[in-house]
């Protein structure tokens, strides 16, 4: 069984420090980026933006052009196991954002050594990592 998704890494400009948006799922109680399931119609930065809007609350979203990152995982569900696919767009917002209760337990903007270590896991960590050298180079 095969899934796409698409999110986005959202960081904001604070006193002078960049901060970086994570949430924490009320699910499976990980912390990582806002996304989910690419809908039929959708393509990969509309379901971005709508899943931001959705667990968030935040629609002013201004793309970086040119990052792009997939992270690739997979985990079992019932008795198959489910592969993964997440496109990961990378936007800045001068929102604060408020999490939809439903699906999100909890947010937290962060600067990059504080996100990086509350990331659960290795891959989105690994987004993070590329997301924060594409902004430092400029």
């Amino acid at each position: 069984m095969e899934e796409r998704a698409a999110g986005l890494i959202l960081f904001r400009e604070n006193c002078g420090r960049r901060e970086y948006l994570l949430i924490k799922n009320r699910r499976g109680g990980h912390w990582g980026f806002p996304k989910g399931h690419v809908e039929p119609g959708e393509d990969d930065f509309q379901a971005a933006l709508r899943e931001a809007a959705e667990e968030v609350h935040i629609r002013r979203i201004q793309l970086i052009p040119g990052f792009r990152t997939v992270v690739r995982y997979a985990f079992p569900r019932q008795s198959a196991l489910v592969r993964k696919e997440v496109v990961l767009f990378l936007a800045r917002t001068d929102e604060e954002g408020q999490p939809f209760r439903e699906e999100v337990e909890d947010m937290a903007w962060l600067p990059f050594p504080e996100a990086l270590q509350r990331i659960t896991f290795a891959e989105q960590r690994e987004a993070l990592r590329q997301a924060e050298d594409w902004l430092s180079a400029g």
